[in-house]
């Protein structure tokens, strides 16, 4: 009779000649992403940005028509964006979404090798005075946005051309995998500040609060010292968002972005980095979100939210095919449905 380790009865391997192959199929599944992600760097580094796009387009229109499932969230989030839609037509949004998507990696995948074409981009800033204002003000700017247009880039090339921003970004696996991508925006004058968003949620609620507590002290320390850092508000990472109306229906929203801010006394000033003829970036800086320090601390937190996320709805409904939000945003047992 064979033994579970394949061998004889007799025949038993020993426990480290066992554990060899296990450990070399671990190794290797964790270094995959890291060896694609340089792989991918490598080739966009020798093409064309037209012929890195093609290839990319043509990448994400397989993935959609042979693993639809994978994008069943984005089909969710959109159906709440344009909820009159026919099956035809949101088949056509989410494969438009995707391949807006796949050239949203091509331009972090380019950042090392082409920092040039990455700030050359950016080829328009309305609103700009909003901005400015607000960091001459020194007390810090939250910059809040969403996971729209061609985010990455968009920072990268501000930060290019004189900007100063920073950004709160989740940790992801495997750790080489999070250094590249902090390396290729340290190489655009992106400062990261990393929060471990999967030891938060696997962790105790003491735990989780110690690990997001140390994160936020390093942000608030930041805009306290006149820093500028940029924050999205549209990904419930932690999994302890508010329940808002957001498209018509509740959602968990995460208040961490307002509440950042009025801790350290720092200004909300929304961007939007919208793609323009595929590769283009046009910046839009809208006027500052006021908020009273001396109020209910709980009560600013949401009514700033409110007016946050109304100002996103406009902007997602012009360009839905431009929101890429790879996990389900209306996740809360009913629905959302409000009362």
């Amino acid at each position: 009779m064979a033994s579970p380790t394949g061998g004889a009865g007799g025949d038993r391997l020993e426990p480290a000649a066992a554990a060899r192959p296990l450990r070399r199929r671990r190794s290797w599944r964790q270094r995959a992403p890291v060896w694609g992600f340089q792989a991918g760097e490598a080739v966009v580094a020798v093409l064309p940005r037209r012929v890195a796009d093609v290839i990319g387009g043509g990448i994400a229109a397989a993935l959609v028509t042979m693993a639809p499932r994978r994008f069943d969230a984005l089909r969710d989030n959109l159906r709440h964006v344009v909820p009159d839609a026919d099956d035809k037509a949101m088949t056509k949004l989410v494969r438009q979404n995707v391949r807006n998507w796949a050239r949203s990696w091509t331009d972090v995948l380019e950042m090392r090798s082409h920092p040039k074409r990455v700030t050359d981009r950016l080829t328009h800033f309305s609103g700009l005075h909003n901005y400015l204002e607000a960091v001459a003000e020194g007390r810090g700017v939250v910059v809040v946005s969403l996971h729209y247009g061609t985010w990455e880039a968009g920072l990268a090339a501000w930060n290019q051309v004189g900007g100063d921003l920073a950004l709160l970004a989740e940790k992801i696996e495997p750790p080489e995998l999070f250094e590249r991508l902090v390396g290729s925006r340290g190489a655009l004058g992106v400062k990261v500040f990393p929060i471990d968003v999967a030891a938060m949620r696997s962790a105790d609620p003491a735990t989780s609060r110690r690990v997001g507590a140390a994160a936020l002290r390093d942000v608030i320390k930041h805009l306290r010292g006149g820093g500028v850092i940029a924050i999205a508000i549209d990904r419930d990472l932690i999994g302890n968002g508010e329940p808002l109306p957001f498209f018509g229906r509740l959602a968990p929203i995460p208040l961490g972005t307002v509440d950042i801010a009025m801790r350290a006394g720092a200004a909300i000033v929304p961007i939007v980095l919208e793609r323009h003829h595929s590769t283009q970036i046009a910046g839009a800086v809208y006027p500052r979100i006021s908020y009273d320090p001396a109020a209910p601390r709980a009560d600013e937190v949401r009514r700033v939210a409110l007016e946050i996320l109304k100002l996103c709805e406009e902007v997602i409904r012009l360009h839905p095919d431009q929101w890429h939000v790879m996990d389900r945003v209306w996740t809360l047992p009913d629905g959302g449905a409000m009362a």
